[in-house]
């Protein structure tokens, strides 16, 4: 009698399969959020360093949060050196490198997706292949060639290659995936209905792939506002300098105040973030779809 009342309890005490999906989803929730803070934390610690005063970056971890935030400290970074002018530098940078890659990657992915000619294959695999060569590989052979021209010191050693696919190996594959996802049948129609290949590509194939062409424009962004090598190489005058090159001066000059220079570092870094999170949808959409499609 006893073992048969007690599995009627026992019956009782199982969770549902609705109760056994909320618990994993609160599980998952607690250690997602964990591993956010985890990488959070970095952006959090140079948050409260510039808004510290310079003695209270000598308690270090003891004095955690400062008594009284210094917001001047991001002002002070600004100030000091010329912001504004390496700001106006990168966006000029960022504008046209973003500008040359999707007309570049875009141009050349639909000519690998939708078009047949000669060779078509072979040329594939073979720009497939430029992306194992590291760029320091190619940096003396583009540095000699860029001092015949003439272009040294200025910025088109940073900006026309990007019309002309540099770099734009992985773009050129992504954007060819997302071509050869969309139906053969629309383009035929297009093409029953009178529409050339231009026409196809700008009205057809663009809008289709837009949560691409964000993706290409986001990383372009991201790896133009960051890079420092390029710029540090090519740019002599220091009214050309970008953000990047500043930051490094702005250390240079500000050695030791640690306040100064998380201020200005998070100033720097602040585009990347907020442009990142406006774009995550498509910037995740761009990147699964990828894998999907072709």
């Amino acid at each position: 009698m006893q073992t048969a009342e007690c599995k009627p309890k026992m019956k009782e005490s199982r969770l549902t399969r609705p109760q056994k999906r909320l618990v994993k989803t609160i599980v998952l929730q607690i250690v997602l959020v964990s591993l956010s803070f985890v990488f959070l934390f970095p952006f959090l610690w140079m948050l409260v360093t510039a808004l510290k005063t310079p003695q209270e970056l000598l308690h270090g971890i003891e004095k955690f949060f400062p008594d009284s935030p210094q917001w001047g400290n991001f002002v002070t970074a600004v100030t000091t050196v010329p912001f504004l002018m390496y700001l106006k530098n990168s966006l000029i940078l960022v504008f046209f490198a973003v500008t040359g890659t999707l007309f570049s990657a875009t141009l050349t992915a639909y000519a690998f997706a939708k078009l047949r000619w000669p060779g078509r294959d072979i040329f594939f695999v073979v720009m497939l292949a430029t992306m194992m060569i590291p760029p320091q590989a190619i940096l003396i052979p583009s540095y000699i060639l860029y001092a015949h021209i003439g272009w040294l010191g200025t910025r088109l050693p940073l900006i026309v290659p990007y019309f002309f696919g540099g770099g734009a190996a992985f773009f050129i594959f992504l954007l060819r995936q997302f071509f050869k996802g969309i139906p053969n049948e629309l383009m035929e129609s297009a093409i029953v209905d009178g529409a050339g290949h231009l026409k196809i590509f700008i009205y057809l194939m663009l809008p289709l792939t837009k949560p691409a062409l964000i993706t290409v424009a986001l990383i372009t962004f991201m790896f133009v506002w960051n890079d420092y090598f390029g710029p540090l190489i090519f740019l002599s005058n220091p009214d050309h300098w970008t953000l990047a090159l500043g930051l490094r001066a702005f250390e240079t000059q500000f050695t030791g105040r640690y306040e100064l220079m998380m201020a200005a570092a998070i100033l720097v870094m602040s585009p990347t973030i907020v442009l990142f999170f406006v774009a995550q949808k498509h910037f995740i959409e761009g990147i699964t779809f990828t894998g999907i499609k072709g």
